[in-house]
């Protein structure tokens, strides 16, 4: 309930427009449908593979993955690299 409260300055059109651009960029996805309190319908999110990648990609250091894995690794992270930035 805190928290709802340090929110409620935030707009719903603000929210709205960001959860669904994390959803087209393949952040978080649904999961299904629940009833609110008033008897509408809500979505349930949650995050997808991309969004608990970039999670981890944030809090590791990348020269420390570099030197820890071996060639194969090292070989298949590039390419997927590489793929993605052409």
């Amino acid at each position: 309930m805190k928290t709802q409260r340090k929110l409620r300055h935030v707009r719903y059109a603000s929210v709205n427009k960001r959860v669904r651009s994390l959803e087209e960029t393949g952040y978080i996805k649904k999961i299904g449908v629940k009833k609110t309190k008033t008897g509408s319908q809500a979505i349930i999110y949650d995050l997808a593979a991309r969004a608990y990648l970039a999670m981890l990609l944030n809090s590791i250091k990348l020269d420390k993955l570099v030197m820890q894995v071996d060639e194969v690794a090292a070989l298949i992270i590039l390419g997927d690299i590489i793929w993605a930035s052409t």
